[in-house]
């Protein structure tokens, strides 16, 4: 579009109308046709004097929208009429050319409507009716407006497993692609959804990108490699065996332990290994019933290298395995462990070999977060250790089988790796979470208790650490014009849970220019009550100017932002984000927001490596009771930034940062360059779900629906990424194999050493 103002002959009002237009090349050339100069010119090409032409393109122009996710039975997705965002859309689903069914695009969608305004109420999920699945092995399937002839989006749905011939012709096609895909990609960053796969077809993903060792860099230490034999069977161990001696940086030596009964089928494979010139394999005998005894046991008797991989039978690793943890090690001499990602294999196809098994359940990690593992051990059994740091912090027999975790949890935070590749491939286990709560006990020496969650997001074997709140006073800085209808829901829900956190909270309401009586009213009121003090505020608005000023007229130590239209949920809000806010380590703290109907607002943000859309809300419109992908949503952890609504800073901190830029950010992103310059100056962000609001923003009013709004968010986002991108960009905590274009987690994309 800025090639085509430049470059053709149009008259100055189409120049302008092609520069600013909404980027989409439909309208890009209806805005061509329509010029004065460029108009006629066009009319004599036989594509634009096909009125029936036209027709599809001008649909093309009026609606925009995306197939995100197909199987055989949704089609999901969403649509919107660009120039007439409110008005309702139906969407007609076409398989294999005939019309099977049709859908209202009802589903809200934050980012839709922050792109083009209105409601936000244009998802859909459409069932693919039985019929047309029957006798089929493939559906190729269309979705198209209602009565338009424009197609919107197509995909193509295997309702069987893919067999091994069409994944080998797929496989064949995309490395012919390759190229051309690198320098489209380069030019086109919304081709990243159309590569993208769901979860659904997980072990497809996997047999297309395999890991191999060539990406991993640097050669890494000896490494020993550890198994458990446990109650395993042969065959299991046999598979554990065989994925070694297949790796593509070998291991040093490789040592089973297990009960005297083992000991032949040990020597067999040792054997065996011996014949293939593979590393050398001992057997270690130990009938102790604990896992953390057996490995000591292993540890003492078989091994002598300077890392060492811990692994129990059954377990299958990638090819590439043992080079991409060997290369975490050679990176830095500060890594004292590295974990991975895994997956599991299928069960019931025991009697397949594991190269045969479908992988099912990916736990795609985020990177090293001490909050997160404190509460549950995310980081798996499959675990590499330097020798010295294991010797140093020992394996305590009463963690069981997360005895690999619990060492973890006496490592310094920054001496602990995340490999985000697929490294091994477990058989279904069910290990003792219950015992999780006294790893933490002994420790880090922190009280746990069982956790619930306020929503009922349920997260198998996770605990809540409560550490005791202190005597502090809490300055609660909650900004208001009029709106007294918002304003007392929030003031008389911060009261009412007053008698339930120990933290005394003072209410200080920033007055930017008040008229309505009702509200000078009821200020008045709780002036003469003692339940807030009032600080009137002049000028223009500017939410960062007003909440600095109001953070210089309190001695408070915990400073807590809080928009007017936020109502407490949660009792022991207070509580929970000061203690947080007043560990040394920690600049800031936000919590979980939820709309009116329950549904998730805010659970962090996400950033992604690309200026538009540089920073995502989490977990936007899903049900407050889903825990998020690997519990995020319900989970205290480290977040790259989190939303000014409600957010909890040590006032010294505060202070030391500068408190929020209000000459960059008067209104919007202010909160996130807060939260960036706090790990810019090693302090940790913090998404706390234990103190949860409502937050009752209008869906019809959204955020920047109209062009200022628009503007000033843009002008924003541009010094943001500016300022932060290059350094925030890659966020840790969303694992690289997400889709960075659609809503996080949602979908698979290339993993980064093959994109």
């Amino acid at each position: 579009m800025a090639w085509a103002a430049d470059a053709l002959p149009l008259s100055m009002p189409g120049r302008e109308a092609v520069r600013t237009g909404r980027p989409s090349w439909a309208g890009l050339y209806l805005s061509l046709v329509a010029d004065q100069e460029m108009g006629p010119i066009l009319s004599g090409a036989g594509a634009f004097s096909d009125p029936a032409r036209m027709a599809v393109l001008k649909a093309a122009a009026a609606f925009e929208g995306v197939i995100e996710d197909a199987d055989s039975h949704h089609v999901r997705g969403w649509a919107v009429r660009v120039a007439q965002p409110d008005a309702p859309v139906t969407v007609e689903l076409w398989v294999n050319g005939v019309f099977c069914a049709a859908s209202v695009c009802d589903g809200f969608r934050r980012d839709v409507q922050d792109r083009f305004g209105g409601s936000g109420a244009s998802a859909f999920d459409v069932a693919i009716p039985d019929a047309a699945r029957a006798g089929r092995a493939r559906l190729d399937v269309e979705l198209r407006p209602a009565g338009e002839r424009l197609v919107l989006g197509r995909a193509v749905v295997e309702t069987e497993q893919p067999g091994v011939d069409l994944l080998a012709v797929t496989l064949d096609e995309v490395r012919q692609a390759r190229a051309a895909l690198e320098r489209l990609e380069a030019r086109l960053p919304h081709l990243e959804t159309r590569l993208s796969v769901p979860f659904a077809a997980y072990d497809a993903y996997r047999r297309a990108w395999p890991v191999t060792g060539e990406e991993a860099g640097p050669v890494g230490p000896d490494m020993d490699v550890i198994v458990d034999i446990g109650a395993a069977s042969d065959r299991a161990l046999d598979q554990t065996v065989r994925a070694l001696l297949e790796q593509s940086q070998p291991a040093r030596r490789l040592v089973l332990i297990g009960e005297a009964a083992r000991r032949p089928l040990a020597l067999d494979l040792a054997n065996r290994a011996a014949w293939r010139d593979g590393p050398e394999i001992r057997f270690v005998e130990s009938s102790a019933a604990a896992l953390a005894q057996r490995i000591s046991a292993g540890l003492e008797q078989g091994s002598d290298a300077a890392t060492v991989l811990l692994l129990r039978a059954g377990d299958v690793l990638a090819a590439g395995a043992l080079a991409w943890l060997g290369a975490a090690f050679a990176r830095s001499a500060e890594v004292e462990a590295v974990y991975m990602d895994e997956d599991m294999l299928a069960p019931g196809e025991e009697v397949l070999d594991p190269s045969e098994r479908r992988r099912v359940e990916p736990r795609l990690k985020p990177g090293p977060d001490p909050d997160l593992l404190a509460q549950t051990p995310y980081v798996g059994a499959a675990l590499a250790f330097r020798r010295s740091a294991l010797d140093r912090v020992g394996l305590q027999p009463e963690a069981g089988d997360l005895c690999g975790a619990d060492a973890l949890l006496a490592l310094p935070a920054a001496s602990v790796a995340h490999v985000s590749r697929v490294l091994v491939s477990s058989p279904a286990r069910e290990d003792d979470l219950a015992l999780w709560s006294g790893c933490v006990r002994r420790r880090l020496g922190l009280p746990t208790e069982p956790r619930t969650d306020i929503l009922g997001a349920d997260i198998p074997g996770a605990v809540r650490v409560r550490r005791p709140a202190p005597q502090i006073r809490a300055a609660i800085i909650i900004p208001t014009r009029d709106a007294l209808d918002l304003l007392r829901p929030c003031v008389d829900s911060v009261l009412a849970h007053a008698a339930s956190n120990s933290v005394r909270g003072e209410i200080l309401i920033i007055d930017h220019e008040s008229r309505e009586p009702e509200t000078l009213a009821y200020l008045s009121e709780l002036t003469a009550n003692g339940h807030a003090r009032v600080m009137p505020h002049q000028g223009e608005f500017n939410w960062a100017l007003m909440n600095n000023l109001a953070a210089a007229q309190t001695d408070a130590e915990v400073l807590v932002f809080l928009n007017n239209d936020t109502v407490v949920l949660s009792p022991d809000w207070l509580d929970e984000l000061a203690v947080q806010a007043m560990r040394p380590e920690v600049g800031v703290v936000g919590c979980r927001l939820v709309y009116g109907d329950g549904a998730i607002q805010h659970a962090g943000f996400v950033a992604r490596e690309q200026r538009e859309g540089f920073l995502v809300h989490e977990g936007v419109g899903a049900p407050g009771s889903d825990p998020g992908y690997l519990g995020r949503h319900g989970l205290l952890r480290a977040a790259v930034a989190v939303t000014g609504a409600c957010m909890a800073v040590r006032a010294e901190a505060f202070r030391r940062l500068g408190g929020f830029d209000a000459a960059s950010f008067p209104v919007e992103g202010n909160d996130v360059d807060l939260c960036l310059r706090a790990q810019a100056e090693g302090l940790r962000v913090l998404y706390d779900p234990y103190a949860t609001l409502y937050h009752l923003e209008s869906r019809t009013r959204g955020f920047n629906t109209d062009s200022k709004r628009q503007a000033r968010a843009d002008a924003a986002n541009t010094i943001l990424w500016a300022r932060w991108g290059e350094r925030f960009g890659r966020d840790p905590g969303f694992n690289p194999h997400f889709d960075r274009t659609l809503r996080p987690f949602s979908r698979l994309r290339p993993p980064p050493a093959h994109a």
